[in-house]
């Protein structure tokens, strides 16, 4: 075993304190620019390095020249990345830097103090905000404070109002709608979507949170190679920019008795692509597996997974249907913890492509849950959960943002706009 001091024989003419501080001026000029630090250890070629030392050896006079060269070094790397001028900065700034700390440059440090001295000013302006609020127990509490507590307010990047304008030109994107044919098997069935439901689905959706709806139809008597498609089912879900959750319970009504199922719709807010090949979403195979398991009525052969992307000021459909490989490994990571996320095995042998047309020949139709609160549960996730149970009515679903799916914005809205009758905004007709 060799031992080596990483002082080498500093100690004998110089402190323990200055020993460190000269092993400190060195390693940070070793993470400036190693080859520079380089040729200052080194000026030439007389300086050599004793076998059993590490730095080269030096008398204390070249020690100190080497040392005001590092730490020359260190704070002219400063001033270049933060636009500062050395000979500005004080003593105690030039020993925080050499020791590494992160030191703010003066004029960032004259803008933090000006926004602290700012709110210093807000808070001495003391304004009295009064809250009235009601408990459970019906009992109303009146309460005022001078002080900022809780007057915050949280602003979303991805803002719902924000959304909500953008989703309204979205029948704009369903002028320009493009069916994916590419790498499609021409054996497999053909399935045919009206035009008329697929436009209401792609209005109703939103660009971000992803929407579905199950698909049903019929063999036409003539070609038993085609599925036309008749309804679209709307069940109550609840999304986000990856997948879509809906309940365990699948749709029934009689409308759908003379009716088979096709499989699912699903929007999503851009293509998925990998390898310059458009791809099937691994959440996508996971829930089209859930169901298949939980059903008797579909048996994994005939029903396909549709994808709506949001492209640029257009819509892209591709349509999937999941191979016996993906339904192996869907069985397999069903129930991995931690998601879909920490999946693993997923390529492009789960799924293949299949051929898909638009169609205005026949009419298609929409079911929507019965009931007031709609299909959207987005706004109130709370009420959501798989086990739910819902009825179905023939009906046009409402939009995304519509007031049905966020009573809570609108019921704040006439708090707003009414004041001191705010206990009274939940009523629709005030003179009842």
């Amino acid at each position: 075993m060799v031992l080596f001091n990483i002082y080498d024989d500093w100690l004998k003419t110089i402190s323990s304190y200055t020993a460190f501080s000269r092993l400190i001026l060195i390693l940070r000029g070793l993470h400036v620019d190693v080859d520079k630090v380089k040729m200052i250890l080194r000026p030439d070629k007389s300086v050599v390095t004793e076998p059993h030392h590490i730095w080269p050896s030096l008398t204390d006079e070249q020690w100190i020249k080497v040392e005001v060269a590092l730490k020359d070094l260190i704070l002219a790397d400063y001033g270049k990345k933060n636009n500062v001028n050395v000979s500005s900065l004080t003593q105690s700034e030039i020993r925080d830097i050499i020791l590494g700390m992160e030191i703010a440059p003066p004029s960032l440090q004259r803008e933090q103090v000006a926004e602290i001295e700012a709110q210093a000013r807000e808070q001495s302006q003391l304004t009295a905000t009064t809250t009235k609020t009601t408990n459970v127990h019906g009992d109303q509490i009146v309460v005022t404070t001078t002080t900022q507590y809780e007057s915050a307010t949280f602003k979303s990047k991805t803002d719902w109002r924000v959304r909500a304008i953008s989703a309204t030109n979205l029948h704009l994107r369903t002028k320009h709608i493009y069916v994916s044919s590419e790498d499609i098997s021409e054996d497999g069935l053909t399935y045919v979507l009206p035009k008329n439901i697929l436009s209401k689905f792609i209005t109703i959706s939103d660009l971000r949170t992803q929407i579905a709806g199950y698909l049903y139809g019929v063999t036409p008597e003539d070609n038993d190679q085609v599925r036309e498609i008749r309804c679209i089912v709307m069940v109550p879900q609840v999304g986000n920019h990856q997948c879509v959750t809906l309940p365990k319970k699948l749709p029934d009504h009689e409308m759908l008795y003379d009716l088979e199922p096709l499989g699912w719709i699903h929007t999503q807010p851009n293509e998925v692509i990998q390898n310059s090949k458009q791809v099937l979403p691994a959440p996508d195979v996971l829930l089209h597996t859930k169901i298949v398991e939980s059903s008797k009525d579909w048996g994994g052969q005939k029903e396909i997974i549709i994808t709506s992307s949001f492209t640029q000021g257009s819509c892209s459909l591709t349509a999937y249907k999941v191979t016996d490989v993906g339904f192996d490994w869907g069985k397999k990571n069903m129930n991995v913890a931690g998601g879909f996320a920490n999946t693993q095995g997923y390529n492009s042998n789960c799924y293949e492509k299949v051929q898909m047309l638009l169609s205005d020949r026949f009419q298609g139709f929409f079911l929507v849950p019965d009931g007031g609160l709609g299909w959207n549960y987005n706004f109130q996730g709370v009420k959501h959960n798989t086990s739910m149970e819902y009825g179905l009515k023939v009906d046009t679903p409402e939009s995304f943002y519509a007031e049905c799916h966020r009573p809570q914005h609108f019921l704040s809205f006439v708090q707003l706009e009414d004041g001191e009758d705010a206990e009274d905004a939940d009523l629709d007709n005030f003179y009842e």
